[in-house]
C-alpha cells in the first residue's frame, strides 16, 4: 500500500510543485523582490514595511484594504494516513499570520493581492498520535494570492465573491510518533468564495490534496512515512498582540 501511494505522489510531484510558479511573461513578483528559488514555489514579500494588524479590526466585505500583516485566529480538522496503523484526524486550533502586499487596484472586481504565510501555530491531541502541532515550514516560502470574482456581480445584485488560494510548507510535529514530518510538494490550500480581505470568519477552507507524502524531516530522503489526506479550515477573526505572541511561542 505504501509503494502504490508513493508511486502515485512521484507522479503528481512535478504537477502540482508548479502550479504556483509564475509563468513566463505573467506578472513581476509583488513589491519588486527578486523572483523566488523554485523550493519556495512563489515570490517572497518584503514585510519589513508593512504594520501588524491585531484585533480590534473593522473589515469591509467586497472591499480591498491596503497591505499588512493579518494576525488570526485558525482552526482546522487534517486527517492522515500512516501504512500500517490507519487514518487518524486531528482537530486542531491556533492562529496564522499573513502577510498581504498592497492590492493591485483598489476594485474588488479585478484586484489581485500576493499574500505570504509569515508564521503559523495549531496544536490538537488525538489518543494515537498524542499532542499534535503544526507550524510553518521556515525552509521555503509559502505564497498564495487572492483573484477578483470571474463575474462582477453574484446572485441578487451583490457583489461577487473572489478566490484566494496559498500553498503552504508545514512541519509536523506528533508525540507518540517522535517524528517532524514535512510537505515536499505544497499543500494548495484553497477558497473559491471569499467576500473580504482577510476572510474572517469564514468556514469554507479546504485543500486540495491527493494523498500528500509527508517525509521525516530527520531522513528527508527515505520514503514517506505518513499521507495527509484531507484539510478543512476556518479563518477566524483577528487576534490580540498578546495572543499572537502566546501563540507563536507554544
Amino acid at each position: 500500500m505504501a509503494a502504490d501511494f508513493y508511486q502515485f505522489g512521484s507522479q503528481m510531484r512535478s504537477f502540482l510543485s508548479g502550479l504556483l510558479q509564475a509563468a513566463p511573461g505573467g506578472p513581476p513578483s509583488p513589491g519588486g523582490v527578486a523572483p523566488a528559488r523554485a523550493a519556495d514555489w512563489g515570490p517572497r514579500i518584503d514585510i519589513s514595511r508593512l504594520q501588524d494588524a491585531y484585533h480590534p479590526q473593522d473589515v469591509q466585505p467586497f472591499s480591498v484594504p491596503a497591505g499588512a500583516i493579518d494576525n488570526l485566529a485558525l482552526s482546522a480538522t487534517d486527517t492522515f494516513l500512516i501504512p500500517g496503523r490507519g487514518e487518524f484526524s486531528v482537530k486542531l486550533d491556533g492562529y496564522f499570520r499573513v502577510a498581504r502586499e498592497d492590492p493591485t487596484t483598489d476594485d474588488w472586481a479585478t484586484a489581485q493581492v500576493f499574500v505570504n504565510l509569515v508564521d503559523m501555530n495549531l496544536v490538537g491531541n488525538h489518543p494515537d498520535l498524542g499532542k499534535l502541532t503544526v507550524r510553518l515550514n521556515p525552509d521555503v516560502v509559502s505564497p498564495g494570492q487572492t483573484f477578483g470574482p470571474a463575474l462582477t456581480m453574484g446572485p441578487g445584485g451583490r457583489s461577487a465573491p473572489a478566490a484566494c488560494r496559498i500553498g503552504a510548507g508545514a512541519l509536523f510535529e506528533s508525540s507518540d510518533l517522535g517524528l517532524t514530518l514535512f510537505n515536499k510538494e505544497p499543500i494548495l490550500l484553497m477558497n473559491d468564495a471569499i467576500e473580504a480581505i482577510p476572510p474572517v470568519e469564514d468556514p469554507n477552507g479546504t485543500a486540495h490534496l491527493y494523498r500528500l507524502p509527508l517525509y521525516d524531516r530527520a531522513n528527508p530522503d527515505a520514503k514517506p512515512i505518513a499521507y495527509l489526506t484531507s484539510l478543512s479550515y476556518t479563518v477566524g477573526n483577528y487576534v490580540t498582540e498578546a495572543e499572537a505572541a502566546a501563540y507563536s511561542v507554544r
